[in-house]
């Protein structure tokens, strides 16, 4: 593949803005974070201590002692796990792979691009809209495997637009192995082919791309576990709904693919609210499923074979969009649909490309009101992509800020005062990877039997207590609000830490117990010696030992 300054300016230019903005970005968080540089997410966390278990003792889990599917990228944690492995272990690390995965994704959609015959300049102006819009640089920085993801996504629909049969498998499979969302594009080019009568051709790509995720679930379930990962099935079971049809029903057509998203009062039951989800992520996102068909019916016969090639790359696009609105989540620092906007902006820009071409050989004045029309229609049809982005560039070095001061210092004390001791918690990213402790997720994402007790209905207060127990627990850091008040009464709360403006935590109070009334006096003495080396903004309480 040649390169020429003339025809690859487009990706040079839109890799100086991600460039510049990530050195922005990075930049800020170290600034929010004492210059200790610090991930906008604990999951991040939990992929590297995942990688970490892996490579040094050939564990796939939270801890060294169990084998836990917690990652919802086994792809991304594998990659991680080869650097660990050659005895490179930097907090860095994830940081600089996704730059790598970025750069690419930059490159393969400009390749995509440059197939439907966009000219240079506008592929410049794609390209810098789809790093400003994503937005790139916070996926980046995010230290996530969504670049990785987006980018085999971009990649897939490269090798499938030029009918690479085998490669547009294996991508499939790669893609599916970074986030399991991208069964919906495969099930979209799937419908295509079939729509098409590629009955051969159809079947070689569906099965190549099931078969990393069917050798990695046979392993999963060797190992005590389920076929996907239980980060996705608790959150398939958190979005289903409920139990009743009604809710299920109601959330997928009402509030995701109408209103964009599912956090308005249930109609139909009192008890379903869901969490997780953000409005204007899903609002973003639907509008991908009004632009999209509008583009498509305004196209007219011209070239014939291109506009066929355009309309099955919109659709499949239509596809996966619509699967993925109807049965997964977006939100959470607006990087769950990130691929999405990454796929989308492309498949508009092909459409529009091809619809002003034909405008223009039509040679036809519009009037100024049909001009003003149109103008109005875009401004309230794309008002909310540049809010979404401005919401990401914005909450990221705050999110950092608030994953240094709670989880990174939970993980620090643990570290230093709790050494190879038994630690009940529920976000176990950073307290698993700074720690090396046996960590017992009382969420279920790093933990198979309360994943399974949570799956089976046999989750409660009771179960928790006498696992805690079983486990011989010594202490629990944990978020109150997550957990019944008949479970945290069983145990000796001693202290919490509180931060301020909180964007991305699970709650802004994190609270220390006791388990084992033994532990109390030593815990609120390690807490205390620990405190003054908390950042300034963390509040401190402790709390009068019960009789």
């Amino acid at each position: 593949m040649k390169y020429s300054l003339k025809q690859d300016y487009p990706i040079a230019t839109a890799l100086l803005f991600l460039y510049l903005l990530l050195f922005i970005i990075c930049r800020q968080v170290l600034q929010q974070t004492n210059g200790h540089f610090c991930y906008p997410l604990d999951d991040t966390f939990i992929h590297l201590s995942i990688a970490k278990n892996f490579a040094l003792h050939g564990v796939w889990g939270i801890t060294a002692q169990e084998f836990s599917a917690a990652s919802s990228s086994p792809l991304y944690t594998f990659i991680l796990a080869i650097f660990f492995k050659s005895g490179i272990n930097s907090i860095w690390i994830p940081l600089y792979i996704n730059l790598v995965f970025a750069t690419l994704l930059v490159i393969v959609t400009d390749r995509l691009l440059q197939r439907f015959s966009i000219t240079a300049w506008v592929r410049c102006i794609a390209l810098v809209l789809m790093v400003l819009l994503v937005p790139v640089p916070v996926m980046t920085a995010s230290g996530m495997e969504h670049m990785l993801h987006a980018f085999l996504a971009m990649w897939l629909l490269y090798l499938y637009s030029g009918r690479h049969i085998v490669l547009t498998g294996i991508a499939g499979g790669l893609a599916i192995l970074a986030r399991f969302e991208s069964l919906f594009l495969v099930a979209g080019i799937t419908a295509i082919g079939l729509y098409n009568r590629k009955w051969l051709q159809t079947a070689v790509i569906l099965a190549i791309s099931l078969v990393p995720m069917i050798v990695f679930g046979y392993i999963s379930v060797q190992h005590g576990a389920h076929m996907l990962p239980n980060s996705v099935l608790l959150k398939a079971a958190k979005l289903s709904g409920g139990s009743s049809l009604g809710g299920t029903l109601q959330e997928i057509v009402l509030y995701k693919l109408i209103y964009g998203n599912n956090t308005m009062v249930n109609i139909f039951t009192n008890r379903f609210y869901p969490e997780g989800s953000s409005s204007l992520s899903g609002t973003t996102v639907v509008r991908f499923l009004l632009i999209i068909p509008v583009l498509v019916l305004l196209l007219k016969a011209g070239n014939v074979a291109l506009l066929n090639k355009i309309k099955q790359l919109a659709c499949i696009a239509l596809i996966t969009t619509f699967l993925h609105m109807a049965l997964a989540a977006v939100g959470w620092l607006f990087r769950y649909e990130a691929y999405l906007v990454a796929i989308n902006l492309v498949v508009i820009v092909i459409l529009l490309d091809y619809y002003i071409r034909q405008a223009a050989a039509t040679a036809r004045r519009y009037s100024l009101i049909e001009k003003l029309v149109f103008t109005f229609l875009v401004a309230f049809v794309c008002a909310p992509f540049p809010l979404r982005a401005a919401g990401a560039f914005m909450n990221l070095p705050h999110a950092a800020r608030n994953i240094y001061e709670q989880q990174y210092q939970m993980g620090a004390f643990l570290q230093e005062e709790y050494q190879h001791t038994a630690v009940a918690a529920n976000d176990v990213g950073a307290v698993s990877y700074y720690s090396g402790n046996r960590i017992l997720d009382l969420w279920g994402l790093g933990n198979n039997e309360v994943a399974e007790a949570k799956l089976g209905g046999r989750y409660s207060p009771a179960f928790l207590a006498e696992f805690a127990g079983r486990q011989q627990v010594k202490i629990a850091v944990v978020y109150d609000t997550w957990f019944d008040s008949t479970l945290l009464q069983q145990w000796k709360k001693v202290a919490a830490w509180k931060i301020s403006d909180n964007v991305i935590c699970g709650g802004d109070e994190v609270s220390f117990y006791a388990v084992d009334p033994a532990e109390a006096a030593s815990l609120r003495q390690k807490l205390t010696s620990f405190q003054p080396r908390l950042p300034a903004g963390v509040l401190v309480t402790y709390y009068p030992e019960r009789p």
